[in-house]
């Protein structure tokens, strides 16, 4: 019996034809059941070297915690000492995954057991059935009482688009939808892709194999789903992991909506509909797919170079990747956040709506020179770069695996009459704001390290973004010297910082 449990968590090894496969372990979850943890671990297939995860989801937002998962692994250095004891080398990985993450999982509580409602090994995963019936034993006599209430969860696939250019087999990808219905008639859809997110990599097929509770199942009680994602790998299906939000246990009545759902299709369409009205719609998938930073990335790999990126930050890459930065300009970057609660399917999570106005000030700047020295002493105007205004819409929110991740983005171009004002002076103003007269003093950017970005202008708004509330920024460069950047932050109109330095955005 102890074996067969222990099965359900440690699988045997795969045969050599197939793919490596990933072991798995709760961690539990918080005091509050709100956060809930788990590793995975094993040795690659092909260079036998260990690794090891330690994912923090937030339940109520179905998203990673920033800073998760925590990895750990050895590389060709280590062969070696790996391939004369691979165990004790995979221990000692575990072991560093879970010592980065304990700061984490102490402050956010993460000391709560996880109850075994139902648990299967991947010895049913061939054909597995998509309906799997889950009963709540009741808590005084589980083995011969009527259960406390019980619910059928059916975990399907969907065809839908993906990032399919590293996959072998694009016409085999995947997305899942989770249902789960009640004795009494009710369902819910607590999840539906609309998209393969990029940290699935090349999904193509979904088991269910684990339905746990924050300690024996009360009332309220939260609950999780371990869904086993198998994605093409070098040789055969490799295993991976993600966790699927229920809704808290509720017996026989009562029951609440499950946490973290995706919305329905309907409610973020009309959250959209206004925001991307008149715009050019754009792929997000290519969008992500064409950031340098996606460019040497590993697709197998858990987690993408640009997954910790801020939302002003990805869209100030994903428009320097698409559009281009003029040599003289203008970014203005507003976000809005809302709440969205889906009828019926979860709770809230928030969505990010980010517009970007970029202004070539090539023309205005020619213009301004002229005027000082006359026209026949300055540059023609195709020394200044002059080229159209462009605005971009992305509307982005968290998931697991991305803390912004695009789910809608569309362009177009802009007339100068719909320049307006970008925050406190003009658009096509040719001088940058003078922070003097805004009452600030201008620090010098240090070296911004952001991982994912790959232009000066999206790690300085990334480091920017985490360290001071703001809900618009502005972007000059090339105007008070070609090489020179300024980045002023505003919050409700009011500019509270600058920072310059002598570097263009690229």
């Amino acid at each position: 019996m102890i074996g067969r449990a222990l099965a359900l968590w440690a699988v045997m090894a795969l045969p050599a034809a197939a793919g490596h496969f990933t072991h798995d372990r709760t961690i539990g979850f918080s005091e509050d059941g709100r956060y809930f943890a788990f590793k995975t671990y094993g040795l690659q297939r092909g260079s036998g070297l260990p690794f090891a995860n330690v994912f923090v989801v937030d339940l109520g937002r179905n998203a990673w915690v920033q800073g998760s998962p925590f990895r750990a692994s050895r590389g060709e250095e280590d062969m070696a000492a790996v391939e004369a004891a691979p165990f004790a080398a995979l221990e000692v990985v575990r072991r560093d995954a879970l010592d980065a993450a304990a700061p984490m999982l102490g402050d956010l509580h993460i000391r709560r057991p996880a109850t075994v409602l139902h648990a299967q090994g991947i010895g049913q995963a061939y054909q597995a059935d998509e309906q799997t019936r889950i009963r709540v034993p009741h808590p005084d006599t589980p083995t011969n009482a009527e259960p406390w209430g019980e619910f059928t969860l059916t975990l399907g696939h969907e065809q839908v688009p993906a990032a399919s250019e590293f996959c072998t087999r694009p016409d085999d990808l995947r997305g899942y939808r989770l249902e789960i219905a009640f004795p009494d008639g009710d369902s819910q859809t607590l999840h539906q892709d609309t998209r393969i997110p990029a940290s699935r990599g090349c999904a193509e097929s979904y088991r269910l194999d684990a339905v746990l509770s924050a300690g024996f199942p009360q009332d309220g009680t939260p609950m999780v789903a371990l869904i086993s994602v198998w994605q093409q790998g070098f040789e055969g299906l490799d295993r991976h992991v993600i966790a699927a939000p229920l809704p808290p246990h509720q017996p026989r009545e009562g029951r609440a909506p499950a946490p973290g759902s995706m919305p329905a299709p309907d409610s973020m369409d009309a959250a959209l509909a206004g925001f991307l009205q008149g715009f050019d719609p754009q792929d997000p998938e290519a969008l992500e797919a064409a950031l340098p930073a996606r460019q040497n990335a590993d697709p197998a790999s858990l987690r993408w170079p640009d997954a910790d990126l801020p939302p002003v930050a990805r869209a100030a890459e994903v428009f320097a990747a698409q559009t281009g930065f003029a040599r003289h300009g203008r970014l203005h970057i507003t976000q809005e956040d809302i709440e969205l609660t889906p009828d019926g399917a979860g709770g809230p999570f928030t969505l990010s709506l980010i517009r970007l106005r970029a202004v070539n000030l090539g023309a205005a700047r020619r213009a301004d020179l002229a005027e000082i020295f006359g026209s026949d002493n300055v540059a023609p105007p195709e020394e200044f770069g002059i080229g159209p205004h462009v605005e971009w819409r992305f509307a982005m929110r968290p998931v697991q695996g991305m803390r912004a991740d695009i789910v809608a983005a569309g362009s177009r171009e802009i007339s100068e009459s719909d320049l307006a004002d970008c925050g406190p002076l003009p658009c096509d103003a040719p001088d940058a704001l003078d922070p003097d007269a805004a009452g600030l003093d201008c620090a010098e950017l240090g070296n911004a390290e952001t991982p994912g970005t790959a232009t000066r202008a999206g790690a300085a708004l990334g480091d920017l973004q985490d360290a001071a509330p703001a809900t618009e920024w502005l972007v000059e460069h090339g105007l008070w010297q070609t090489d020179a950047m300024q980045i002023v932050t505003l919050e409700n109109g009011r500019a509270t910082s600058c920072h310059w330095t002598m570097a263009s955005p690229k």
